[in-house]
């Protein structure tokens, strides 16, 4: 039930956003840039996300390895496609990251260490994002009326840098489970201990760290020229040193979890940023709603190979471990 009503306010916040955008936008000026843009340029902007997608692979298999047994490259390209349609076209309670996790942990059994590895992938990935915002707001800074970038892009990643170092320190795991043995929780103790020991271990692992943030980086860079690709694709003659700095905000803003997939939010966040640089409203609203088109296209896929790979036990079980692992 509760899973339900959140389902529904998402729903409606997504409405209201969307009804607020289009309210304000001349839809002569939005077709138009739609009908004019130049398909050779969209296609690039997919092939590209593409690649960046089967980059993250590489990330997910370095990660994994100091922990777990690891799926062939093959697998492991079914089960992040499955994954990323969860997170981007298929609204569920079970999110992607816990059906990544599932899969590649359920030939061995070790959950705990897919957790790890998964969430390590996608922290990699946050970290990167930070790192070229951070850069972006010092190279290039861009001053919004009522909109502080710089304050946003620094504020997260010093929040960021502040749950990793929990993460990975050891007096802070000892502190939980202590807490939670005198909370009379044993069980989540347990759980806990087993998470610990597997962020413990890649710890350790510098080389496996650095060389995930270096993949990442060159991932971050691959989608902020996907968004970069479709604003020349619209005729929008913006330097990509905007784009370095307004794509991790975007992303950063569609995170906040009141909205279907970060719709609507991820719209306001393009049309707050680039307005300020001159882009009209339709031209913003044109150019979030192809990027995210672009996005939904890419994990299509996935939704094909989940039809074939699904069993009813794992919808269970992924269900529970996404409540086990919250």
């Amino acid at each position: 039930m509760k899973n339900v009503l959140a389902a529904l306010l998402k729903t409606m916040v997504t409405v209201a956003l969307f009804y607020l955008l289009f309210r304000k936008v001349d839809f002569h000026e939005f077709w138009a840039t739609l009908r004019t843009a130049r398909f050779n340029l969209l296609l690039l902007g997919f092939a590209v996300l593409c690649v960046g997608h089967y980059v993250c692979l590489f990330r997910w298999r370095l990660l994994m390895r100091p922990l777990m047994p690891v799926p062939s490259l093959a697998q492991l390209l079914k089960i992040y496609c499955i994954g990323l349609f969860f997170n981007l076209a298929f609204p569920t309670v079970v999110g992607g990251d816990v059906v990544k996790m599932y899969y590649a942990g359920k030939p061995s059994r070790q959950y705990a260490q897919s957790f790890a590895a998964t969430f390590l992938d996608r922290d990699a990935g946050m970290l990167a994002m930070m790192i070229i915002a951070c850069y972006a707001t010092l190279a290039h800074p861009v001053s919004i009326p009522g909109v502080p970038v710089s304050l946003i892009v620094w504020g997260a990643f010093a929040a960021f840098l502040l749950v990793n170092g929990a993460i990975f320190t050891p007096s802070v795991h000892r502190l939980l489970t202590s807490l939670l043995h005198r909370m009379r929780m044993p069980r989540i103790a347990g759980k806990m201990d087993r998470l610990s020991s597997a962020f413990q271990i890649l710890g350790r692992e510098r080389n496996v760290l650095l060389g995930s943030l270096a993949i990442s980086l060159v991932n971050q860079f691959l989608v902020i020229s996907v968004t970069w690709l479709i604003s020349e694709a619209l005729r929008l003659d913006l330097s990509i040193l905007y784009f370095l700095a307004f794509v991790p905000v975007v992303t950063l803003v569609s995170m906040i979890p009141v909205s279907l997939n970060g719709m609507g939010l991820r719209d306001y966040a393009f049309r707050a940023l680039f307005s300020a640089v001159g882009v009209s409203p339709a031209s913003c609203l044109a150019l979030s709603l192809l990027y995210f088109s672009t996005m939904i296209l890419s994990a299509i896929p996935g939704g094909v190979l989940y039809a074939f790979f699904k069993d009813k036990r794992d919808a269970r079980e992924m269900a529970a471990f996404e409540a086990d692992f919250s």
